[in-house]
């Protein structure tokens, strides 16, 4: 037999190899992370001793901006000219110098030219500050250094709030000095000192010299410091890392803080940090993790050399018998482990443990196939099926949809595909959250299978997407039936969690009786046709035909053709006057949108309103008319009309943006309006959607000091419980009712009752469409408060509303 080296030798040869390797670069990663720790504790104390310095500078500067800006309330009354302003400062020379150190005053006028000095003549370079403190008009600080180093602040000061006039002030260092010592002391050893730099020195000794007032001793400590500075420690290093000296065996880190803008300058301060404690802990930590690492390589060959000896001839063994496990021969292979491995538990080792895992192995790989049998099925259950409602999903409908399309050949019957989408359903997650959503999601769903036969197969497509699959229909008829069916059963609100919903559902239709057609067209012309639905605002379904793919057509190029005319100012506001009808006075303005074409002309809002009601392009518009309105109200209130409020319709999507709030308060602030003169309009359609959300957003729009009013009251769902709910301040009656109130009785009752009930709850009544002297003279016999239509007058374009004003309004009334 051919003699070899032992496996358990080249094992510990190999693991000697590795862990020598492991050690080496654990080590180090550890002198790494220690040296970076260093650098980064030197960065802290750089990055302490600027912030300190800059938080010194500012307090003492600005100290001498508020005293500038207190002033005003010295004298009686504030300096009117160039001159008073001088005279203040004159006298306030002594003051300035004994209390706040300042050696130098300049006064210049807003041409930047010099009216007052007192002291030394005004540095050219400090004329750059006076240019930025006049641009920026706030107070601009530095530090000037010509043979010593100065504080220069610069502060605006306003005269007859027109002229504006710079005051240049200039205090020694010396107090900023004091107290950035006395703060750097306190914190750590350490000392600073002022230094200047020398271009032309060629000893290492005179590239620096100290340039400020210091004891004898410290002179002498900062000389050695200073000599101590290497040639190949540059400026930019001290500036950004610091440098490390040692001097007379202790260890120092040097930093250098320039005290002006330019570094080119060469005045800086030199703060001196003794570090000298911390470098021997740093150097003692490097020593134990070197030597560690030596003592855990010879420790771990020792282990390892006992411990290979005794696992060589089990490993041989086990090598043997593997191939048994992988040739399914379970019974041998559990003989051999048996004969092989101990059975004595007080000498079983980690071999012995690997023979009886292999044993459980062996069981266990019997049962596999059944198992993955098993995988396989529920694996293709969860292809087929939504998890959150256990309904089939797309990939189950597309294929069911291509299984009866290919069917439909051999029977004499139509087949039909519903696509429906839960109305409003976006703002149930947006309100309440998604897990409230996935309730509605599952409660939708057990609804709509309650309706459909058994034969019927729905699926869930996503979101709040569901679609059925009708078969065996003799005509297109019968699918009136299901849709009508399914729309009856969302009447009745959905109660989650004591949350109430009112969910309504559109629903689109495609019809097919040839096997022809495929299974994405199909799904394509019903979720077309749901779009159409949605344009009837819930709770409809409508049948594909070929003239809506034109429509979308017509749309996509409507919204394509509104983005370039929002870009372009071709959307205007027209205002549709509003008047107190026992005295005609002038309340306030309806906000209309207007769109005038360069091609076709004025635009009906009919004509391109409905149409993009439902894409990202009409919340846009929302938002420009609600800024273009509230700059209207401003003009109008710049005007003299600081009683007329601008009434400003809100879409849907519009009320249930979270930014609206946010949004109506910056236009609020930013054109200085009243915000009582601001009324949002809102339909009972949008308000009783959400009844919790819509209460939640009209409290934080009233919190504001807006109104809110109710528009179209009489069409949606109005009732006193309703009204009782909503905190809104002003009810408006549908022009359907005004246009029938002088021929239909029943029209007038309802006008009448509406006008009486809404008077007695103390909210504020308007009657619309108002276009009949009669229709007037009623309402107002009616204790009807406000009016308008097109008797009192059309929608004025906003261009020629002051014209229209001057004509028509007289001591606050409408003229008629």
């Amino acid at each position: 037999m051919k003699k070899t080296v032992s496996l358990s030798y080249k094992v510990l040869a190999i693991m000697l190899l590795v862990i020598i390797f492991v050690c080496s670069l654990v080590v180090s990663l550890l002198l790494y992370q220690a040296a970076n720790q260093e650098q980064q504790l030197n960065q802290a104390i750089l990055s302490r001793d600027v912030t300190r310095y800059h938080q010194l500078s500012t307090l003492l500067n600005e100290r001498l901006s508020v005293w500038v800006e207190g002033l005003k309330y010295i004298n009686d009354s504030p300096a009117s000219n160039t001159q008073e302003l001088v005279e203040t400062f004159r006298r306030a020379e002594d003051f300035l110098l004994l209390q706040w150190d300042v050696n130098n005053l300049w006064v210049l006028n807003s041409q930047q030219q010099l009216v007052y000095q007192q002291g030394e003549f005004l540095p050219d370079d400090v004329l750059a500050m006076v240019a930025e403190t006049l641009s920026e008009a706030r107070p601009i600080a530095g530090v000037h250094c010509h043979v010593m180093c100065e504080q220069i602040v610069s502060i605006p000061v306003m005269i007859n709030r027109q002229t504006t006039n710079v005051v240049v002030m200039s205090t020694s260092l010396q107090e900023l000095l004091a107290l950035l010592s006395e703060a750097t002391q306190g914190a750590s050893q350490s000392d600073l000192v002022l230094v200047k730099h020398s271009r032309g020195a060629t000893a290492q000794s005179d590239r620096y010299f100290i340039n400020s007032m210091v004891s004898e001793k410290q002179e002498r400590f900062m000389r050695d410091i200073l000599a101590a500075i290497p040639p190949s420690a540059s400026k930019t290093t001290l500036i950004t890392n610091g440098y490390e000296v040692n001097v007379k065996g202790k260890a120092y880190l040097i930093t250098l803080l320039p005290l002006y803008q330019h570094q080119s300058n060469g005045h800086y301060l030199m703060f001196t940090h003794d570090i000298d404690e911390r470098k021997r802990a740093y150097k003692s930590q490097n020593r134990i993790i070197f030597f560690g690492g030596v003592g855990l390589v010879l420790t771990f060959v020792l282990c390892m050399f006992v411990l290979l000896r005794r696992y060589a001839q089990k490993l041989s063994v086990l090598s043997n018998m593997l191939p048994l496990l992988a040739q399914k021969r379970f019974e041998e292979f559990k003989l051999q482990q048996k004969r092989s491995f101990t059975r004595k538990k007080w000498l079983l080792d980690e071999l012995d443990t690997l023979g009886e895992a292999a044993v459980e192995l062996s069981d266990k790989l019997e049962s596999l196939d059944q198992q993955m049998a098993a995988n396989t099925a529920k694996l293709e259950k969860m292809a087929m099926f939504d998890s959150l409602t256990g309904l089939p999903n797309r990939n189950m409908m597309t294929f069911q949809i291509n299984k009866q399309l290919a069917a439909l050949h051999r029977q004499n019957a139509g087949m039909a595909l519903l696509f429906i989408d839960l109305d409003n359903f976006k703002k149930v997650n947006d309100s309440h959250g998604h897990h409230f959503g996935d309730e509605v999601v599952k409660l939708a769903g057990e609804r709509l299978s309650s309706v459909i036969r058994e034969n019927d197969l729905i699926a869930r497509f996503g979101g709040d997407e569901f679609v059925i699959l009708v078969t065996g229909l003799d005509k297109i008829e019968q699918v009136n039936i299901v849709a009508e069916k399914l729309i009856e059963v969302f009447v009745e609100p959905m109660v989650i969690s004591e949350q109430t919903f009112y969910i309504s559902i559109s629903i689109g239709v495609a019809y097919t009786t040839t096997s022809k057609t495929r299974a994405l067209e199909l799904m394509r012309q019903a979720d077309t046709a749901m779009y159409e639905a949605k344009l009837e605002r819930g709770s409809s379904y409508r049948f594909f035909n070929p003239s809506m793919n034109q429509k979308i057509v017509k749309q996509v190029e409507l919204e394509s053709e509104a983005r370039i005319a929002l870009k372009e100012q071709q959307f205007f506001i027209a205002l549709q006057p509003q008047i107190e009808l026992a005295t005609k006075r002038l309340t306030g303005f309806e906000a209309l949108l207007r769109w005038n074409h360069p091609v076709r002309g004025l635009v009906p809002p009919g004509d391109f309103l409905p149409l993009l009601e439902n894409t990202s392009m009409m919340s846009e518009l929302d938002f420009w008319v609600m800024e273009r309105s509230i700059e209207l109200l401003s003009r109008l209130e710049k005007n003299g009309y600081r009683n007329v409020k601008i009434a400003i319709n809100l879409s849907a999507a519009q009320f249930a943006n979270s930014a609206l709030q946010p949004y109506l308060m910056e236009l609020i602030d930013l054109h200085k309006v009243d915000p009582h003169n601001i009324e949002l309009e809102l339909t009972e359609t949008v308000l009783v959607a959400d009844i919790e959300r819509a209460v939640e957003v009209i409290q934080q729009i009233r919190a504001l000091g807006c109104k809110i009013a109710v528009d179209d009251f009489g069409t949606g769902y109005s009732s006193l419980s309703y009204l009782k709910m909503i905190p809104s301040d002003i009810i408006k009656i549908d022009r359907s009712f005004i246009a029938g109130m002088l021929e239909t009785e029943s029209d007038r009752n309802i006008v009448s009752s509406t006008i009486s009930m809404v008077r007695s709850m103390g909210l504020e009544i308007v009657a619309e469409g108002i276009e009949q002297p009669e229709q007037l003279f009623q309402l107002a016999n009616m204790s009807c408060q406000y009016g308008q239509g097109y008797y009192i007058s059309k929608p004025i374009e906003e261009t020629a509303l002051w014209e229209v004003l001057q004509t028509k309004v007289y001591m606050g009334r409408w003229q008629l």
